[in-house]
Order: structure tokens, then sequence, then C-alpha cells
């Protein structure tokens, strides 16, 4: 298993001035001339996970079991449009899942008609996938290559083609888009 899992969070609100609420309540102040892009990165992290979890424990063990995985960074924070915000993080071992229920359902309780979409992928392509949240409901979908049926993608130095990348980035998509009509599937019989 590789260590490194990349994560990519959008979260979409219902207006600028709820992503302007988020924003605030995570550190993100862009306009602030006065702090580096990392210090800002390092801060929103650390405002986040403080505000998420007030009596967390700097230990391997609360990190698995509350955020789940062995430690995480923010590799960054930004507003991608007026109501919504990207948080791309770096996590060990495992997608963050806990962290996206959690983050979830903080965003499902102060805020209406909020979503949130990630896509993930560990650095050995052990595993790709993507989760969904909107206001009623969630799921994650994990994908695990089999990596004896991709030996067409490989070169004749072994490695890797531009080829594998691509499919797996078209499978990542194809699981963030049945994630995405599972849960509007499922608020479409409400």
């Amino acid at each position: 298993m590789a260590n490194h899992i990349y994560s990519y969070f959008e979260i979409t609100f219902k207006s600028e001035e709820d992503c302007n609420n988020f924003a605030e309540w995570i550190g993100l102040d862009p306009k602030n001339e006065n702090i580096t892009w990392g210090e800002r990165i390092e801060a929103c992290c650390n405002i986040m996970m403080d505000n998420l979890y007030p009596d967390n424990e700097d230990t391997r063990q609360w990190w698995l079991d509350n955020v789940g995985a062995k430690w995480m960074y923010f590799d960054d924070i930004d507003r991608s449009t007026d109501s919504s915000i990207i948080i791309n993080m770096t996590s060990a071992w495992d997608f963050p899942e806990a962290l996206f229920y959690k983050l979830s359902d903080y965003l499902r309780n102060q805020y209406e008609d909020v979503a949130m979409t990630v896509t993930f992928d560990d650095e050995g392509y052990n595993f790709i996938g993507a989760a969904a949240s909107n206001q009623q409901f969630r799921d994650v979908d994990y994908f695990h290559p089999d990596f004896d049926e991709l030996d067409e993608y490989k070169d004749e130095d072994d490695c890797w083609t531009e080829e594998f990348y691509e499919e797996m980035s078209n499978i990542k998509d194809e699981l963030l888009q049945d994630v995405l009509a599972f849960i509007q599937q499922d608020l479409e019989k409400e």
C-alpha cells in the first residue's frame, strides 16, 4: 500500500453569503496580505480541524479513529467561485473518510442546500474513489484496480503509460457520477 492519498474536496453553497461564513469559520481570508500562501493553508487546516474536533488529540490512534488517516495536511484551500470552496489535502494510508462524514455533518447542520464532492487517489493507484454529500444523503465509492488486467497500460520499461492515467481519471470521473446519481436518486424518492 502506498502512503500518500490525494483528496480533492469541493463544497458548494446555496449563496455567496454562506460561502463567506464558512470561509470565515475556517480562517480563509485571501485578502490578508500579511500572510503567506503557506501560512494561510496551515492556518486554515488548524482552524478547521480545531473547529470540527475541539477535543482533538495529536496521536496516531486519534487520527485513525476520528479522521480516518494516520495524518493529514492541506495542500490548497481557496475559493473556486463566489459560492464554492476547494480543499485539497494529502493524507497517509487512506482517504480521510471519517473527516468527510464529520465535515458533511457540520455543513448539513449549518447551511441550507450545501453540497460536497470529493475525488481521491492513492499515489500508487492501489485505489481511487469519489464521495458526495448533499443536505440529506451521502455516498463513498472505491475502485481497486486489478493490476494483472492492466498490463496493456505498461510500456517497454514496465512503466505506466499516459493511457493508464487517462483510464484511472475516467474511472474516477465515473465513480463521482455514480455517487452523485445515487444521492440525487435518493432525493427524488423523497
